[in-house]
């Protein structure tokens, strides 16, 4: 998907759309995966990224890619506290390099993780206009739209007006509210879930049980005060069994929404590691998720929004689909996307299955150990193929995950190949 402008990708993975205050159990690792934003660029661009990218996947990234690592300057502004990219930039003293660079590079624009404020101001004073927009940037509605469905209390709102199905449940101000609903949800369904209002990545996400009533007030002083460093809103709704759990990917351009692809996502635990796309087995449900997008894609486009985002949600054992969020930033799978059909080419994509995952490996970790180990074992994916792997990021140093791409032609070929690999690092 070649471009004709050159970009400046912002990393700012610390922002005002995911959490309203940054703490490291929820930043920490949305840092380390940072520099796979170099998937994102070509030759010309310019990256700006909270973290150093290691030299091994510089080097792989280029090399698969098709160009020189040197063809793209990187910029990397870390700061020593949790701020954001904006802030860290400014602390760095880069504002003058960046504004230098941009001057460099007629037609360049600027290409954020998220739309939030401070990267719109980043934009501005560095002299670059938002991908997507006139010299002005974004309008108020699309800013103001992105802070609301950002928020769980907003996006239970707006599928509301949009006829988006929705779990039973309240949105709570507070902590009376909170308890109250609690009360309710658990009394007359057994099972709840509690969500921070401004949460991603399963950050506040807590679950309870009918027996919980018996203490309620304690377990819920107990589960604010995990998240004590965040103001106040919360939605409480019916926790239900979800036999898959499917998100579309969407993105809203000049002519309105686009559909990128749906997938079904691994979600251990509660918190997303990885997908697989396209769905093994469609259905109307997954029909009425897309739907679900092109409607809020629609709204969004009304807004004057440009850029990707997302709908989550869970489809139950008896084909009945419940949308749970919306986020509207790139994902975790919107740079795969994009290295999808970078790698493939556009007609091959839309044929193409995939799996991305990260998993902990028992091999040594170290980036160009275990490429020389996929390599060996004939697994790794080379321009022109049709299948093979692609290591995504490297985070070995501070989570031990190996994190990856697996290309192929059916379900049951991705399948093979991933468990070759896990073979190869032992995955577990």
């Amino acid at each position: 998907m070649q471009r004709d402008y050159p970009l400046m990708v912002f990393g700012n993975f610390i922002n005002e759309l995911m959490v309203t205050v940054p703490v490291h159990r929820h930043a920490d690792a949305l840092i380390a995966v940072s520099p796979r934003k170099i998937w994102l660029t070509q030759p010309g661009d310019v990256l700006v990224i909270p973290r150093p990218m290691s030299e091994p996947l510089g080097d792989y990234a280029s090399e698969l890619l098709g160009f020189s690592l040197a063809d793209v300057t990187v910029v990397e502004a870390p700061a020593d506290d949790l701020v954001t990219l904006t802030e860290a930039v400014r602390r760095n003293g880069l504002v003058d390099r960046l504004r230098a660079e941009a001057q460099k590079r007629p037609g360049i624009r600027f290409q954020a993780f998220a739309q939030d404020r401070p990267a719109l101001a980043a934009a501005a004073e560095i002299g670059v206009p938002v991908e997507g927009y006139d010299i002005d940037g974004p309008p108020q509605t699309a800013v103001d739209a992105a802070y609301r469905i950002n928020t769980k209390p907003g996006f239970r709102e707006l599928a509301g007006e949009l006829g988006i199905r929705v779990a039973h449940g309240f949105s709570c101000t507070n902590m009376e509210e909170l308890t109250a609903a609690l009360r309710k949800v658990l009394a007359d369904r057994g099972a709840a879930v509690v969500k921070l209002a401004r949460g991603s990545n399963g950050y506040g996400v807590s679950f309870w049980q009918a027996a919980d009533l018996l203490e309620l007030d304690t377990k819920v002083a107990e589960y604010l005060s995990s998240v004590a460093e965040q103001p106040p809103g919360w939605v409480v709704e019916e926790r239900l069994d979800f036999a898959r759990v499917v998100t579309v990917e969407m993105e809203v351009g000049d002519d309105g929404p686009q559909v990128r692809h749906v997938g079904e996502m691994r979600t251990p635990n509660g918190s997303f590691s990885g997908q697989v796309t396209p769905l093994v087995a469609s259905s109307s449900a997954t029909e009425e998720l897309v739907e679900g997008g092109l409607a809020l894609g629609r709204h969004l486009h009304k807004a004057g929004y440009w850029g990707p985002f997302d709908i989550d949600g869970g489809i139950t054992a008896d084909d009945v689909l419940y949308s749970t969020e919306s986020n509207l930033r790139k994902t975790g799978c919107t740079y795969l996307d994009l290295l999808v059909r970078r790698l493939l080419g556009e007609d091959r994509a839309a044929r193409a299955v995939w799996i991305a995952d990260s998993r902990v490996g028992e091999v040594e970790p170290d980036f160009a150990a275990g490429l020389a180990r996929i390599r060996q074992a004939a697994l790794d994916f080379t321009p022109g193929a049709e299948e093979g792997i692609v290591l995504t990021s490297d985070t070995l140093a501070f989570d031990g995950k190996w994190r990856y791409l697996v290309l192929g032609t059916s379900h049951s070929r991705v399948d093979e190949l991933e468990a070759r690999l896990a073979d190869v690092l032992k995955l577990v």
